[in-house]
């Protein structure tokens, strides 16, 4: 008695690894953004030592007040140019998800696939489809024949029996 048993892949290492790319993706993006933090603190700390420095040196209380009016477009742009920096960030980090994910699926793909072929292959060898044990094994379709398509209703009664030529 033939019995062929398709092993199935092990997918927990897969899942493991998987997990672990994840991971690392969203690791690497929480670093981008802690350095732009960074980045955002340093340059906003040596702003406000600048401003200090001016609002020491001015005249009078006008122009201090000058000097903080002029500086909210300023601000406005660096807020829009942070926003832009952490939309680049989440972007990538998505891109990175996203390549995970297509990886993934072409290995469990790939697998699927191949456990497929080995099924379709004993399929094709085994004439005798009793010693096949796996669930998977693929049966060939019968033969075409030219005798006449018979249309039945749920209970079984013969609605048509015309042709194929003729059913439009």
């Amino acid at each position: 008695m033939n019995a062929v048993v398709l092993n199935q892949p092990d997918v927990s290492q897969q899942n493991h690894q998987i997990a672990y790319e994840f991971a690392a993706k969203a690791v690497a993006g929480v670093e981008k953004v802690v350095e732009l933090n960074l980045q955002t603190v340093k340059t906003s700390l040596s702003e406000q030592q600048a401003l200090v420095d001016a609002a020491l040196s001015s005249g009078s209380l006008g122009q201090i007040f000058d000097l903080q009016f002029q500086q909210v477009p300023a601000a406005i742009k660096k807020t829009c140019a942070y926003w832009g920096h952490v939309e680049d960030i989440a972007v990538d980090v998505h891109n990175d998800f996203t390549s995970v994910v297509q990886d993934s699926l072409q290995s469990y793909l790939s697998s699927l696939f191949s456990l497929l072929d080995g099924a379709a292959w004993i399929g094709i060898v085994s004439t005798d489809r009793t010693n096949i044990t796996s669930p998977l094994a693929i049966e060939q379709p019968p033969a075409p024949s030219n005798e006449p398509v018979v249309i039945v209703d749920s209970s079984g009664n013969v609605v048509s029996s015309s042709p194929r030529a003729n059913l439009h």
